[in-house]
């Protein structure tokens, strides 16, 4: 029996079960994809690609929200909601305004979404701004009723996954807190990421998680609030069920509550707990013990607490490293670890210049270097400064050969530069995806048309320079989607060329997200 011939014959529940074990961000397409290979296969596959709707900008998704509003039964096959949207000056203008929060409102409100247990609205930074001098603020704009957050547990009964990001609070007069935007019950999963957040609604936020914490899988959050808030409420709470675990932007961490919180939770696969904040404080007093987090693979963390997971760096598959200065990250991956991380499939290299204050508090870390010959040496301290491109990639290559994908968010990480390290890069056989932060733009539609072809020529020198690669995504963009150029082949594989289009973010630990980001900022 053909391979065609086997699929179509399997049961549809199945089949069902292989779509849902695709990444997210990748179901959509593959499922496409799958569906044009025969009319049989298609027969069986295109129900499936609408009950996992990924809407990846705000035409597409008041497109398909019209149709839900416009054919409930169409609604009732949607499993999952996922929404990448601008709240756009054009949209907004409209009388009656229809943007897509509005929209969405409309079709749960009506009942036309009674099976899906997804919800993911994802607002782009920037939705809030206007060119417009007399912009004037629209009530209610941006914001969900509170009738929504009354009406949805009635509406959508099998709801166990919110993601809300991009939403932004008025810190005047607080529309999250008296919403019911922070106390959905009986959810499983749930991300919230404000741009401002005022404390009181933070406060209901902290108030509210006990009720979720006995069948909490994934808790994220990045409340950004006015003022410093303090996790102990949180790190005294036991969630039996946790698997997926970030907490950023919290600046009040007692490191007294933390070893104790991570004993009690070894079923945490997945943990981010940067900041980006100057007065960031560590996590950990001490170096943590080797038994703890025992099925920990994906991890992001500041340089200073990424030096206390030592004892447990080497099980990871993803590790992200946020303000390091010169070539910290090195000196951890071959001096601490003398083994390196040969597991580890993603690297995110995050780096800071080195300030005259740095120079003054300097220990070994700063000063530390390996020879090409592989013998460590001490610089000195007026000449430390280090970037990836001063001895540095040859020291990860040595520790970490099995990359899959590599990001460099650091001073002068520029398209031109790295294709100077192709050497180094070709070190990596598996290597497939490269980010890096270019010069800073608002969206893709703001970089300049001589840009863009910059970036596809210089683009197309880095891959040819190294084949194995299968991308480079350019992720100085303030927010999705990034600009990213994909390598194309001839027959024989050889690289002809790169298309130059939209892109996403990391790849490896984010099957579960509708829109991967690159984590330039944690």
């Amino acid at each position: 029996m053909s391979t065609e011939n086997r699929f179509f014959h399997l049961a549809p529940e199945i089949s069902s079960l292989i779509a849902d074990h695709l990444p997210l961000h990748a179901t959509p397409s593959t499922l496409l994809s799958l569906a044009l290979t025969s009319r049989n296969i298609s027969d069986a596959i295109l129900p499936m690609i609408h009950t996992r709707l990924v809407l990846k900008n705000e035409t597409e998704a008041i497109c398909v929200l019209q149709k839900i509003a416009d054919d409930p039964s169409f609604g009732r096959g949607v499993r999952e909601l996922h929404v990448l949207s601008s709240l756009s000056v054009e949209i907004r203008k409209q009388k009656p305004s229809k943007d897509v929060i509005r929209r969405i409102e409309d079709v749960i409100l009506k009942g036309h979404l009674p099976l899906i247990h997804t919800l993911g609205i994802h607002l782009t930074k920037g939705w809030f701004y206007d060119d417009d001098n007399k912009f004037k603020p629209i009530k209610g704009f941006g914001q969900l009723s509170k009738k929504f957050w009354v009406k949805l547990r009635e509406k959508c009964p099998r709801l166990r996954t919110l993601a809300m990001k991009g939403f932004a609070d008025d810190l005047r007069k607080s529309w999250m807190g008296k919403s019911g935007f922070l106390e959905v019950s009986g959810i499983t999963n749930l991300t919230v990421h404000t741009l401002a957040l005022k404390q009181s609604a933070c406060s209901k936020l902290l108030n509210h998680l006990p009720s979720l914490a006995p069948r909490l899988h994934t808790l994220n959050l990045k409340p950004n609030p006015e003022t410093p808030t303090s996790l102990a409420s949180i790190l005294k709470l036991d969630f039996p069920c946790l698997r997926s675990l970030s907490l950023v932007s919290f600046k009040d961490v007692d490191s007294e509550l933390t070893i104790p919180f991570f004993l009690r939770h070894p079923s945490v696969e997945y943990l981010n707990i940067a900041s980006d904040s100057l007065s960031y404080r560590s996590w950990f007093i001490s170096e943590i013990p080797g038994d703890i987090l025992p099925n920990l693979h994906y991890l992001t963390v500041n340089y200073k607490d990424a030096l206390k997971f030592a004892p447990i760096l080497r099980q990871l598959i993803s590790l992200s490293i946020h303000n390091s200065v010169n070539l910290q990250i090195p000196y951890l991956l071959r001096e601490i670890l003398p083994d390196g991380v040969p597991n580890l499939k993603s690297l995110v290299i995050g780096q800071t210049p080195e300030t005259p204050c740095m120079k003054q508090k300097s220990n070994r870390s700063h000063r530390w270097y390996e020879a090409k010959d592989g013998t460590f040496q001490q610089g000195d301290r007026d000449k430390a400064h280090k970037t990836v491109f001063d001895g540095f990639m040859h020291s990860i290559v040595r520790a970490a050969p099995n990359l899959e994908e590599i990001a460099f968010y650091c001073q002068f990480s520029l398209l031109d530069c790295l294709s100077k390290m192709t050497e180094d890069l070709n070190g990596f056989p598996n290597l497939k995806r490269l980010y890096y932060s270019g010069p800073l733009h608002s969206s893709i539609e703001m970089v300049p048309n001589e840009e863009l072809d910059m970036f596809a020529k210089e683009a197309t020198a880095l891959v040819r320079a190294v084949p194995s690669l299968d991308s480079v995504t350019h992720a100085g963009i303030s927010y999705l989607p990034y600009l990213t150029a994909r390598t194309k082949r001839g027959e024989d594989g050889e690289v002809v060329g790169v298309d130059v289009g939209k892109g996403y973010g990391m790849v490896v630990g984010f099957d579960e997200e509708a829109f991967p980001w690159a984590p330039e900022d944690p």
